[in-house]
């Protein structure tokens, strides 16, 4: 069965995306430590502007240099599976180191009249993408404070001014309305950039969030329809009462992502509701007390056929045992009926322990599941009713035809007493009679020999059979020598070929068994068999098994008949029309036998061209 996940928080990857951030962020401020190099460099040299060239170097290489070190704690943060907080922290400090190199920057570049000012914006706009607009605001507004702090330093010549010379015509950072409408622009720019990039961002997460939000619910919607399927698969693939159950309460209490998960079914007097299939609950509170279904006001509102949802039980008065869910941590509950075609089975429950955890869609999942565990309860039930019957039926058959056994015996003793001559001398129309009497009496001896077979077979007293290791060989051959006379009165060959080899070949079972077996077969086909035909009976080894094949060049099997070969009491029409007298359980006896001693039979056959029967039985283990 498929687990169903807890739910991941929207914002899990949103900081995602805030880690890699991270490692990109660095990657992107080694570029910018080596411009700022670069930069320096090429302003004497190809430029031939004067300016501040050692600090503009220091900074450039303070860029690398602290850049290092972000380097190396972020790749011991991403080794050590560090939170997202810490990585948010860093983060931060990355920001506030490259204000502080850009407002240096600006500064040993001409500070008002520096180009560089406009590079501030770029950092903004990153700055609106890692953090919440608030904090996008907070750094825009502390750049513009920067800028309008070098400024005005310099317009007051408390911090010296360190021109770019020959970049301009003349010194700008004592134009007063020059110094207004560039912190003015530069200010609002900031601030505009920083809106604009930060509700692109907010407008983005919210898409992302709720695509998470979708994708999840999909996932949840696609697990709760493979639990369906899942449900409908164990239906058709097990009747056995227990496990379905079993089954059923896991699966669901999986995919709903919930607690525990329980049924509970009406007794035969439909009084009580008894717990029959448990996940998630301690016996301790699955054996709290008897639940009354016309007692219980939860029980008797869900068995009319309504889903009962409990957001909270400490506020609702439908638990009988509210005390005994609190300590168990239950906080809300979701129960569903299950429903039969004559009335209700039982009830279907969901806990878990959050408050208000179960919605509409919940309801209407558990719904679907209580109803398909109607159909698979009523399927285990009514199999188990039939098992029941069946058992009955054979421990009658059994109990009559061992009862009949004695008197019909005795009949049949008498019989031959009659017609030995050893009462008295009888006429050849009594001797006639008396004949046909005997085999009448003989038939039905076979016949009660037959059901006790049978009924031995379906009620499992062949379980405590004791097997031991048969010589296969001794078993076949017996049953050969028996249909010798018989076939060479008929006119049949009876070819029995042994291509098992030296050594005793054993199987294992009962002596009795095996006889019961290979004599059923041996017999149709010698039964079956017109004068003139053969039969083979043919043994070999293969692998670890033993194959004996019974074949004959008969009457054959119609088509029709085919899947009835093993069926009890039945007889296929062509050979009803040659034996009117038989019982019809031989084959059905012999592959109950067969199937007890591990092993499997098979048929093949045409009409008008013979059958053939293959047992195949494994060897014994050595002594």
């Amino acid at each position: 069965m498929a687990v169903e996940a807890p739910v991941k928080d929207a914002r899990t990857l949103v900081e995602a995306e805030l880690v890699s951030s991270v490692a990109w962020l660095i990657r992107l401020r080694w570029l910018a430590g080596v411009g700022v190099l670069l930069g320096t460099w090429s302003t004497r040299a190809l430029f031939g502007l004067g300016a501040a060239t050692v600090p503009l170097y220091a900074i450039g290489a303070g860029i690398l240099l602290y850049n290092l070190a972000f380097y190396l704690v972020e790749q011991r943060l991403t080794q050590t599976s560090a939170a997202t907080d810490s990585f948010r922290r860093l983060s931060v400090w990355q920001a506030i180191l490259d204000w502080l190199a850009m407002t240096l920057l600006i500064h040993f570049s001409g500070g008002i009249e520096s180009p560089v000012i406009y590079f501030f914006f770029f950092h903004i706009i990153i700055v609106s993408i890692f953090f919440q607009p608030r904090t996008a605001f907070g750094f825009a507004i502390l750049a513009a404070a920067l800028l309008s702090a070098i400024a005005l330093l310099e317009y007051y010549t408390i911090l010296p001014h360190q021109p770019v010379v020959g970049f301009l015509e003349g010194p700008l950072y004592k134009n007063s309305l020059y110094l207004a409408a560039v912190l003015f622009f530069f200010t609002s720019t900031g601030l505009i950039g920083a809106y604009l990039a930060s509700s692109i961002q907010k407008r983005l997460r919210q898409r992302e969030e709720e695509v998470i939000r979708l994708s999840e619910s999909l996932r949840r919607a696609t697990v709760r329809l493979q639990t369906l399927n899942d449900g409908a698969r164990v239906i058709n693939s097990t009747l056995d009462l227990p496990q379905v159950l079993e089954r059923l309460v896991k699966s669901t209490a999986e995919a709903m992502g919930v607690r525990a998960c329980s049924i509970r079914l009406l007794d035969k007097e439909k009084q009580f509701l008894e717990p029959v299939a448990v996940y998630g609950l301690s016996q301790a509170y699955v054996n709290k007390g008897p639940v009354d279904a016309a007692t219980n006001p939860l029980a008797h509102r869900v068995l009319g056929g309504e889903i009962v949802n409990i957001p909270d039980i400490s506020n609702s008065s439908l638990l009988q045992y509210p005390e005994e869910a609190r300590k168990e941590g239950i906080r809300s509950v979701l129960s569903a009926p299950l429903m039969g075609k004559t009335g209700p089975l039982g009830i279907l429950r969901a806990y878990a322990v959050e408050l208000a955890r179960f919605t509409l869609g919940d309801e209407t999942f558990l719904g679907a599941i209580a109803a398909q565990g109607s159909i698979a309860i009523e399927n285990a039930m009514a199999y188990k009713a039939i098992e029941e019957l069946d058992l009955a039926k054979s421990q009658f058959i059994r109990t009559v035809t061992h009862e009949l056994r004695s008197p019909v015996s005795v009949v049949h003793s008498l019989l031959r007493t009659l017609t030995s001559g050893y009462a008295g001398e009888i006429s050849g129309q009594q001797l006639d009679i008396l004949s046909r009497a005997g085999r009448r009496v003989e038939y039905l001896q076979k016949l009660i020999d037959d059901l006790l077979d049978l009924a031995v077979g379906k009620a499992d007293f062949w379980k405590t059979e004791m097997y031991e290791p048969v010589t296969i060989k001794g078993a076949v051959d017996k049953v050969v020598k028996r249909f010798e006379v018989v076939s060479r009165e008929k006119g049949l060959t009876l070819d029995f070929q042994d291509e098992l080899g030296t050594g005793a070949v054993r199987v294992l079972g009962t002596p009795d068994g095996l006889d019961r077996i290979f004599n059923n077969l041996v017999s149709n086909a010698v039964k079956y068999t017109p004068p003139g035909g053969r039969v083979t009976v043919k043994m070999s080894c293969v692998g670890e098994k033993v194959r004996v094949l019974v074949e004959d060049s008969g009457i054959g099997i119609p088509e029709e008949a085919m899947q009835h070969m093993f069926e009890e009491f039945y007889r296929a029409p062509n050979a009803r029309s040659i034996e009117r007298e038989g019982s019809g359980l031989g084959l059905t006896i012999a592959r109950d036998l067969v199937m007890r001693f591990g092993g499997s039979i098979q048929v093949e056959s045409s009409l008008g061209a013979g059958s053939r029967f293959t047992v195949t039985l494994p060897l014994a283990a050595p002594a």
